[in-house]
């Protein structure tokens, strides 16, 4: 109880830019050594997944601050409006990876893969609904929309997470274990989620 209570003290001594400097570096860090070729024999593909992944896990790590703070007690929440916005930056950089270095900002193909690649469709709709929220995540949203009608629509991070988890799974076209722990874990927040609100 001690360590939670020094835990919690000091998450509300650090600075919210603090956290996004860090969250914000290793998109620095790809970026840069896409551009000086460090990323190695196939560095866009690289970036891509990179890029993508770490979207992701932010978007997971937002599910997890609420069953952090109720089964132990630990308080993220301070911070989840800064791991949202960063997520978004991350599958912007994703999206603009796909559509500027593979695609060739040819829009006609863009389309072509959003209706023909059903991995690309949950993507789009995923990072749409994903814009909707960075959009929202302000003071003058909430008391636009109101908080009931603000916490509504920002549970679709939920939806958000299904779909980016069913993007990576058909991405990688094959059994791979790793996205297969991401959609897993999606699931039971998802379902804690539901049991929770229940109860």
């Amino acid at each position: 109880m001690n360590t939670t209570r020094a835990l919690n003290g000091l998450f509300q001594k650090v600075p919210t830019w603090v956290v996004c400097l860090i969250l914000v570096s290793p998109s620095v860090y790809l970026t840069y050594a896409l551009f000086n070729n460090q990323l190695g024999p196939d560095p866009i593909r690289t970036y891509e997944r990179s890029i993508g992944e770490l979207g992701f896990k932010l978007i997971l790590f937002i599910l997890l601050i609420t069953p952090l703070k109720d089964l132990a007690n630990i308080n993220l929440i301070k911070f989840r409006r800064v791991f949202g916005v960063i997520a978004f930056i991350y599958i912007c950089l994703h999206f603009l990876s796909y559509l500027i270095l593979d695609l060739g900002l040819n829009t006609n193909e863009l389309w072509k893969d959003i209706l023909k690649r059903p991995y690309i469709t949950f993507g789009m709709v995923s990072a749409v609904m994903m814009l909707f929220l960075t959009i929202t995540s302000n003071n003058l949203s909430i008391r636009k929309l109101g908080l009931r009608n603000w916490k509504h629509l920002h549970k679709l991070v939920y939806v958000i997470a299904i779909g980016a988890s069913l993007h990576y799974l058909l991405l990688t076209k094959t059994w791979q274990i790793e996205p297969i722990i991401y959609s897993v874990l999606v699931m039971v927040l998802l379902f804690y989620r539901i049991i929770s609100f229940r109860s």
